[in-house]
């Protein structure tokens, strides 16, 4: 399976993050929206010249910026990419181990990555619950013989994908406030519709417990 460690965002967040998106970046439509009114061919292939399809009055090519669905919309803490069934059990067992509280994130910048041509909103300054939880993250799937990318880790939700630096800016910067009390274990799905994120697992995030919570359950650290 095709995976990756993240935090999902609420249905609420999601919704307002899009309405940011279509507020500060009202020349961006989603991909579904950009295949509104095509006319198809008996073939069920688009009309129109080889590289593009007509849209009513206007053309979108395949390389046209588009809106990430919502739905998609999450954090990534850790891409695993294709894993085999043994690095799958032996993963849980590594995050089932795991123990951080649970935190906010505010998403208040926004940007353009060239390389993978995302325009996405991110915290300007990353909480360093958030920080440590992405190392702990890569440090339980390397302990599961995954190999992970080293790299700085730059918390990020993607907004648009196919963006340039030729993309106007936004308007103005997001504003959204993530709260997070759970990071989970996505599959990257692809469907005829456009990929999918299912969660498959999910641990939470709880409060570290006090000595006395501790004393009073018999907790020992070792």
């Amino acid at each position: 399976m095709r995976c990756f460690l993240g935090l999902d965002l609420a249905v609420s967040e999601k919704l307002a993050l899009d309405s940011w998106r279509q507020q500060a970046l009202p020349e961006i439509t989603s991909r579904m929206s950009c295949y509104h009114g095509d006319r198809k061919l008996g073939n069920g292939k688009l009309a129109g010249k080889k590289g593009k399809q007509k849209t009513g009055s206007r053309e979108f090519t395949n390389t046209a910026p588009y809106a990430v669905d919502p739905a998609n919309y999450h954090i990534t803490l850790c891409f695993l990419g294709q894993i085999t069934p043994r690095q799958h059990e032996a993963l849980m067992n590594e995050l089932d181990n795991l123990a951080h509280s649970p935190f906010s994130v505010d998403l208040d910048s926004s940007g353009i990555w060239n390389g993978p041509k995302i325009l996405f909103a991110a915290p300007s300054s990353p909480p360093n619950e958030l920080m440590q939880l992405a190392r702990s993250a890569r440090k339980a799937a390397r302990r599961a013989a995954i190999e992970v990318d080293s790299r700085e880790y730059k918390p990020h939700v993607t907004v648009v994908r196919k963006a340039t630096t030729a993309l106007p800016m936004p308007l103005y910067a997001p504003h959204v406030d993530v709260q997070a009390s759970a990071f989970h274990l996505f599959e990257s799905v692809s469907t005829p519709q456009g990929v999918r994120y299912p969660i498959r697992q999910s641990w939470p995030l709880k409060h570290a417990m006090t000595v006395r919570e501790k004393l009073r359950r018999g907790i020992t650290d070792e």
